[in-house]
Order: structure tokens, then sequence, then C-alpha cells
């Protein structure tokens, strides 16, 4: 793994800032994980975590579920039946904590149920986040019918935290938001436009943006994902039908399964993956370059090394976005993490496992972020 940042706004090449002294991907499952390729295996891959968890998962009838961790399900923040976030925090201890909010890829749900033996996702992140001293809100994603509707779910969702996060022993003056896939479009979308922020502005200190892309008009870096997506299945040891799609079963508002956002299934704009295409000048407008020269939320840009399309370096879009920022001064020069021996689907749910390739990284970084 290496924890990569600008040397100089200038220079537009990143230098070494920590070499690597965390763990790796153990090495039986990073074998696993080079079987199933480049590809999007939920399926397989939660099969490969799974063993490493706690024995509960969120279909067990324990109580507590996760000991010495709190859990508040489906908590209203909004209007709409979906707009609902888990809330996990310390059963002892005092409050004025730091705050991850999570923003899932995928169809968007924030308890990801892939197969019957895997069910463990996303409370592993807020596991890891009690662990280390945050409280986590993971958010139930939904699309909407305009372009920027789910920025303005993550809008509400942020205004609705600030607003409530100290009865569950958070700080909400010191927040941090995690996007990874397709949850990176509705993020990059809220931060590159001040007009979807609240009153007391964009809400968080810093945002970590992992294995996805969206609008940076007029910057057109090159998508390495192969044609058509790359979801797949896989031989080795995940044999099986149907393996690479949720079988679990997903209770409350997460059952209902969304489609793409609206915008693109990419946050490009162009029609892949999603609506027909926009006019260029209307998706120029829409483009959040503009809005993420200026801002003061820090940034960390994340690519697994097997995120599909990738040759060993980051993805094109982040590493061109980074370059681009770092013009503006180091301070606007964006964190990057390359994540050696990650795949799509491991670089989260290897979060609260003792592969900590992504996780202790991107702890270090937002207790440095000030």
């Amino acid at each position: 793994m290496k924890l990569l940042r600008a040397a100089h706004a200038a220079a537009l090449t990143p230098f070494l800032l920590a070499t690597a002294a965390y763990a790796q991907v153990p090495a039986d499952i990073e074998a696993e994980l080079h079987k199933i390729g480049q590809i999007v295996d939920p399926g397989c891959t939660a099969k490969l975590y799974r063993p490493l968890m706690p024995k509960n998962d969120v279909n067990s009838s324990v109580t507590p579920l996760y000991p010495g961790v709190d859990i508040a399900r489906d908590v209203s923040f909004g209007q709409n039946p979906k707009d609902v976030v888990d809330i996990f925090s310390p059963e002892k201890g005092g409050g004025n904590r730091t705050v991850l909010l999570y923003v899932p890829g995928g169809q968007g749900n924030k308890t990801e149920q892939q197969v019957p033996e895997g069910n463990a996702f996303y409370d592993n992140i807020g596991r890891w986040g009690v662990k280390n001293n945050m409280i986590v809100v993971t958010m139930q994603r939904h699309p909407g019918a305009n372009w920027d509707d789910p920025a303005k779910d993550v809008s509400s969702m942020i205004q609705w935290v600030e607003a409530n996060i100290a009865k569950y022993k958070g700080n909400p003056d010191r927040m941090f938001i995690w996007a990874q896939s397709a949850g990176n479009g509705p993020l990059g979308t809220y931060i590159g436009h001040p007009e979807l922020y609240g009153p007391k502005g964009a809400g968080v200190k810093g945002a970590i943006f992992m294995s996805g892309q969206f609008n940076i008009l007029p910057l057109n870096p090159p998508n390495p994902q192969p044609p058509g997506g790359a979801f797949g299945t896989t031989g080795g040891t995940c044999n099986g039908p149907g393996q690479g799609v949720s079988q679990g079963i997903i209770k409350g508002p997460s059952a209902a399964v969304p489609g793409p956002a609206g915008g693109g299934g990419r946050g490009d704009g162009k029609g892949k993956g999603g609506p027909a295409a926009v006019d260029p000048a209307v998706q120029l407008s829409r483009s959040s370059l503009p809005e993420l020269k200026k801002t003061k939320v820090a940034l960390l840009f994340a690519t697994a090394e097997l995120d599909p399309g990738i040759n060993g370096a980051m993805a094109p879009f982040f590493q061109t976005l980074h370059d681009e920022l770092c013009k503006e001064g180091k301070d606007h020069c964006p964190t990057l993490l390359f994540e050696k021996g990650e795949s799509h689907m491991s670089e989260v749910f290897s979060i609260d496992t003792p592969d900590v390739t992504v996780s202790k990284p991107i702890l270090d970084w937002i207790k440095k972020v000030k």
C-alpha cells in the first residue's frame, strides 16, 4: 500500500508520504481476490471476509448485537421512506467524537447482504468506527428524478446529522464523509455545488472518494472500466449459481432496490449506464471541478489495485483530478491512496478485519485533518 501526496503544486507528481508499515491483505485472501480478477463480485468477496468478523450479523437476534456498540436502525432524516440512516455509537464513554458518514455504492443499500453466509456489510464500517472512537452513520442511498437529487439527499442527511448527532455522542463540527463506487456521484456533486449546502456550509472536514467517478468537465480522463460494466462471476473456491448477485434477505427500507441515479450511472452525464445524454453546455455547467478548486474540504482519493481496468497505478480519473487540483496550491492537493492487493469490493469488505490495507491509512488521514 502506498499513501501518496503531491510534492509541490507545480510538480504535479505525488511523492511517497508514508511507506508500508501497514498490514497487507492476508496472502490466502489476496490469492483468491486475484482468482476472482478485476471484476465486481460482491458475493464471492463477502465469503472471503466474513470468517474474519464476529459471529453475529444484521440477521442475528441477540442483544447486544455487537458488544459495546449501540445501533439505531432506520432513523429517518427526510421525507422519502428511504431517507434513513443507521447510527453506530459506543455504549459507554463520553461524547464529542468524530463522526464518519458512509455513502454506499452498488444499489445504495446501507445493509448489503450478498450471500446468506456473507451478510455482514456495512455494519463492519460501523463497528470499526466505534472501535476507533468515532460515531458512524451509514446512509441509505436512492435515486431521484433530477440529476442533482442524490446530492440533495446527501445534503439533507448531513444537515440532519449536524442537528442531531450530539444525542449519539458525536461532534457535529468534526464530520467526515466516505463514498465508494456509485456513491461517488452523489458525493462529488454535493461537494462541488455549494448551493446544495446547508446554513453551516459543507458540513464536513474531509471527503473520501473511493473507486468511482463524477462530472469534472472540461477534464475528461479515460474510464478504464470495460464497456458494459465489470460485474461478473468467478470459479475457484466460490462456485455455484448466482454468485456475484444478492441472495440475502434484506429487511427494512434497504429491501427496495433503487435504480441508477439520475444523470448517468457513471456520474459523467454522457448517458453511459444511465439516462440519455445531456446537452454538452448543460453538462459543463453541472461540473464539480470549479468548486473543487476552491473547497476547503480535505480530499482523499482511493483506487484498488484490482479495480476493473486498473493497471498498477491510480485510476486515471483520480490522478487527473488530483493533478488539476494541485495546481491551486498544496492546501488543495488531495491525498492519494493506492490499495495494493485489494479489489473493488474488498476495499470496503475488509474494514474491521485484520486486513488494514485500507482502514489504517484512512484512519491516520482522518486524525491528521484539522
